[in-house]
């Protein structure tokens, strides 16, 4: 039997206690770990390969208060049912350390619904309940002992931690500001671009690249000569240019070296889907 919990909001409630290991699968698996903080915003994870981040007690502390104080955690209601946002259940070992087993619930998934429901000899109308599916495995696991925080995407970490999401931050106006400083970095060509029109997942590129900018002009050569090779059209007159916002793509391509040769039998240009950072020479 496991007390299974749900939070909703800075609320937090029991919401069954029963036994769920048929249903969810929590028992730790073997992972090649990745740490995210080196390696995981260019890095895409093989089936088994997990990120985790090193953690700190205070970065879990909403849930672990909560842990510590279960005899004060309310049942869920049907007003809160409504809006959970995480079902999780945690267990301690000898020392009391804690793991944590955390499933998102994606809006989508509550549904209001009629539906038929078989007693032992007639089925009933079940009018206007609420379900949540219980998915058969972790969004997001704890480990106190080991002060690591796993997960397989970045999202669902950052939207039940939202702590954790300046470790993949969108590029703000500072950012926009420096990237398009043209005296600092003279050798970007940048077009007339309405940055606020642009998305999410090009603003966390552009955030990276910024981070990388200093590292390029130290090595503008090598970058060059490197864009002339790979992405011939994208560098003119020593500048790179940056005329649609797909020229981020690029430019993230150039700067993160994703494109390669094959040295190894019949060579072969070929662009990596992500990387992992093993030595750096620049």
């Amino acid at each position: 039997m496991i007390n299974l919990y749900g939070k909703s909001g800075n609320n937090f409630y029991l919401v069954a206690k029963d036994d769920i290991k048929s249903i969810w699968q929590f028992d730790i698996v073997e992972y090649e770990e990745i740490d995210f903080i080196q390696n995981g915003s260019q890095y895409n994870l093989e089936d088994n390969e997990i990120f985790f981040i090193k953690t700190k007690n205070e970065d879990v502390k909403l849930y672990l208060s909560n842990i510590e104080n279960t005899s004060n955690c309310n049942s869920i209601t049907r007003d809160a049912i409504k809006t959970l946002e995480t079902l999780y259940f945690f267990t301690k070992d000898n020392l009391n350390n804690i793991e944590l087993f955390i499933q998102r619930i994606m809006p989508s998934t509550r549904i209001e619904k009629n539906f038929l429901k078989m007693d032992i000899n007639i089925a009933h109308i079940e009018k206007n309940q609420i379900t949540i599916p219980i998915l058969n495995y972790t969004h997001i696991y704890w480990s106190q002992k080991n002060q690591k925080i796993y997960f397989k995407k970045f999202s669902d970490l950052e939207n039940v931690f939202s702590n954790f999401a300046h470790y993949f931050r969108e590029a703000n106006e500072e950012d926009i500001k420096k990237f398009t400083d043209s005296g600092k970095y003279p050798f970007l060509d940048i077009g007339n671009l309405n940055f606020k029109e642009t998305s999410k997942t090009k603003l966390k590129a552009l955030a990276l690249i910024v981070d990388e900018l200093e590292n390029v002009k130290e090595n503008l050569h090598s970058y060059e000569e490197y864009a002339k090779k790979y992405k011939p059209n994208f560098v003119k007159n020593g500048k790179f240019r940056i005329e649609t916002f797909n020229n981020i793509n690029d430019l993230s391509d150039v700067v993160f070296r994703k494109i390669y040769t094959t040295e190894a039998g019949e060579q072969e240009v070929r662009k990596a889907n992500s990387f992992k950072v093993i030595k750096s020479n620049v």
